[in-house]
């Protein structure tokens, strides 16, 4: 994706009335030192032909004027969203490297291990064989040349009364750098309570973008229990004699779902969940026993939920060799390695199959205590998800 377009695609979010005061901004010193635009270029209503005048004007600082102009407005959030943008463009992608075979995708991470500098990028010519051979099998990108989407990711470390969780840092860096690859802008919260948790979902699901987007992530890393047999993400806030700091993973599903965010009716919603799930096993999502119908669309549909470990797994005893302090938690570190190299070729819940089978055969899990083996949970989706990454 271009400068052009891509600065194009974030003014079609003004209205004529904003576009004419991000166009007085360009032809009023919108930065000092820089020289204005002479208005005679700027008698248009056209977007495109704005960015174009733009780009001749300032070719090394177009997206810098931009970004300027859009904040002296107070379109703070348009702003980040060039500038997230941006570093999509800039993102470092590869092809596909020849003389790699199958069978080394598949193996185990090394102790050695560290996140890849680059993921690898779809060819425009396997997205094109894909969308035309399995059009009705897979998940249709928008229109737009770049996929558009949102990822919340919430991450807490540090609790007032349980211990910290080393590495995390490490794992909220990686799966920030991984979804910016991927396309998506990044809305980052880090030490939640329970509730704060539940607002930031609340408020994720009425983000006005999820009308152009077509699909979403929503990544949850924290200490996890198994509370009324319902998998429970501990607040920073939890204390063991006052249990009341929580936030239901199932509350995931119902903010997001066809009622709460008719923005992603029919797009991919896929959750992430880094916690330990008690003490007890057994015990698996079911759907509600009575569920409420529409009569145009399912209730709950197009999700999937891929989390680090099986129902009753909790990191009770040497919690740290499910960790690696420079690098955080396995299951992370096998997501991003994971999806850098083969999210280019494979759909998203083939990628969930090769993180499970390489964690399955990794010889730091094969003591009885230290079984460790993720699980795909609640799954809906009708479809293919494919990536696409870098197009």
């Amino acid at each position: 994706m271009d400068i052009k377009r891509m600065m194009t695609d974030v003014l079609e979010d003004l209205v004529d009335k904003e576009l004419k005061q991000f166009i007085w901004q360009l032809c009023n010193n919108v930065t000092a030192g820089i020289e204005p635009i002479p208005r005679a270029k700027l008698q248009t209503s056209d977007r495109e032909d704005v960015v174009d005048c733009m780009v001749k004007q300032y070719p090394d600082d177009a997206v810098k004027i931009a970004v300027q102009a859009l904040r002296n407005m107070k379109q703070n959030e348009l702003a980040k969203r060039i500038e997230l943008k941006l570093q999509e463009v800039q993102q470092p992608v590869q092809e596909e490297p020849r003389n790699n075979p199958e069978s080394m995708e598949l193996e185990p991470i090394q102790s050695d291990w560290h996140r890849p500098y680059s993921i690898t990028a779809c060819s425009q010519q396997f997205k094109q064989l894909i969308l035309r051979e399995k059009e009705n099998d897979v998940y249709i990108p928008t229109s737009r040349s770049q996929r558009k989407g949102l990822a919340l990711l919430i991450t807490n470390i540090k609790f007032d009364h349980l211990s910290h969780r080393d590495g995390a840092e490490k794992d909220e860096a990686n799966m920030e750098w991984l979804l910016t690859a991927l396309g998506y802008s990044v809305e980052k919260h880090t030490n939640l309570s329970g509730d704060a948790i539940n607002m930031a979902v609340k408020n994720f699901s009425k983000r006005h973008e999820h009308r152009d987007s077509d699909s979403t992530f929503v990544v949850i890393m924290s200490h996890g229990e198994r509370i009324q047999n319902k998998d429970a993400i501990i607040g920073v806030r939890y204390q063991r004699n006052n249990p009341n700091d929580i936030f239901f993973v199932e509350d995931i599903f119902s903010h997001l779902n066809s009622e709460k965010c008719p923005a992603l009716i029919d797009k991919p919603k896929v959750i992430l969940i880094q916690a330990c799930r008690g003490g007890k096993y057994g015990g698996l999502y079911v759907s509600d026993s009575a569920p409420e119908s529409d009569s145009w669309v399912h209730r709950e549909k197009d999700f999937v939920c891929f989390m680090s470990s099986l129902p009753g797994k909790r990191k009770k005893m040497k919690i740290k060799t499910l960790t690696d302090p420079a690098n955080g938690s396995y299951f992370i570190m096998y997501i991003v390695d994971v999806f850098s190299t083969s999210a280019h070729k494979y759909g998203i819940m083939e990628l969930f199959r090769r993180v499970a089978s390489r964690m399955e055969k990794d010889q730091r899990f094969t003591h009885e205590m230290m079984k460790l083996l993720p699980c795909i949970e609640r799954t809906t989706l009708v479809r293919k998800f494919y990536l696409f990454p870098g197009l």
